[in-house]
């Protein structure tokens, strides 16, 4: 067994995975699962815990042609819940199937080599770290790492409401099975935003028959500076989430999607936000920094890398611990869908 416990065989990775409450794509899997964690920290998971497997597993696991589509590791607790999010990795020179589904498929990156990119319909994204690539429902997308670095980077999916129907899945064939990098640089964010290329002359410039949505990259310089105007004028901020962005659709300006929106916030050493609930699912990753999220009276201690859920209709409130500078938490939320089904709520509670 190696030192860090995670061991040098599959069937190590395996039994690791189950003690820490994880899986990985292309494991199989033995025996019951371990028990559930009582209380709210069946939803919290380690970057201290979870990325030993992970990068143990882009040593045993293959991907691509006879592997699987990715590797990923998350934890198997998260089967129910109407949204997702894990961690995945890719090794240098490794190259995913390309392939469209029924989920939209968000990704935040947390570190990669500069050759490293994201394809979505015949376009390359950069991956630079805190970049988010949305690929909406029925794009073709596949990841490539050109680099001699892994490729590290959160996924977040609305699997909950793309798998009401059928789960379609369409993957290119093994004789041809990647996309062609033909379109510019930032071509879908020059043509697919604010301005945006005609389409016959129809007022919608996205042809509904191909997808519904452009990819879109966020780039992590555009957020930050965000962050920093925010922090430099001294807001207030929002009284539940501190000072806190909203990743926007540049189609319409509403949510990140129809189902799900990701969103950042920063929180000031020392600074405690108001408890509020929501009947909303949200998942978070911490980005930088360390802090406290107490969830009906449970308090979580979380540091740069962790994950962690709120679930619905719980009252929480998240704190700085205040050591270091400011902490960056990325989240995503399902509330887009429970407002357009119409039964989204939420409660601040009065200060004390």
């Amino acid at each position: 067994m190696m030192a860090d416990g995670v061991g040098t065989s599959i069937e190590d990775l395996e039994r690791y995975l189950r003690a820490h409450h994880l899986r990985g794509a292309g494991i199989q899997r033995a025996g019951d699962p371990p028990p559930p964690r009582e209380g709210y920290a069946a939803g919290f998971w380690k970057w201290a815990e979870l990325y030993p497997a992970l990068e143990q597993a882009g040593r045993l696991v293959s991907i691509g042609s006879g592997g699987v589509v990715g590797m990923r590791v998350v934890t198997p607790l998260g089967h129910g819940r109407p949204i997702h999010m894990d961690a995945q990795l890719l090794m240098p020179g490794e190259r995913t199937i390309a392939h469209r589904n029924m989920k939209s498929e968000t990704r935040l990156v947390l570190s990669a080599p500069a050759e490293a990119v994201f394809v979505c319909e015949d376009e390359g994204f950069p991956m630079e770290r805190g970049d988010l690539i949305v690929s909406p429902t029925w794009t073709n997308h596949d990841h490539w790492n050109r680099g001699e670095e892994p490729a590290v980077f959160v996924d977040a999916y609305d699997t909950g409401y793309s798998t009401l129907g059928a789960n379609l899945n369409e993957r290119f064939p093994d004789d041809a099975p990647y996309q062609s990098i033909v379109k510019s640089d930032g071509y879908s964010q020059k043509t697919q935003g604010r301005l945006r290329a005609s389409n016959g002359g129809a007022p919608y410039p996205i042809s509904p028959t191909r997808y519904p949505l452009p990819p879109v990259r966020y780039p992590w310089s555009e957020t930050s500076a965000a962050l920093d105007a925010l922090r430099e004028s001294e807001a207030d901020g929002d009284p539940a989430d501190g000072l806190h962005l909203a990743f926007t659709s540049p189609v319409d300006g509403g949510p990140t999607l129809p189902t799900i929106s990701w969103a950042v916030q920063l929180l000031r050493p020392h600074e405690r936000t108001g408890s509020h609930r929501h009947n909303s699912t949200t998942f978070y990753h911490v980005f930088d920094g360390e802090g406290t999220v107490e969830i009906e009276g449970e308090r979580l201690e979380w540091t740069t890398g962790d994950f962690f859920v709120v679930p619905p209709w719980t009252w929480h409130h998240h704190e700085h611990r205040g050591s270091g500078g400011d902490a960056v938490v990325f989240s995503v939320d399902d509330w887009p869908a429970m407002t357009k089904l119409g039964f989204y709520k939420n409660e601040l509670a009065e200060a004390p």
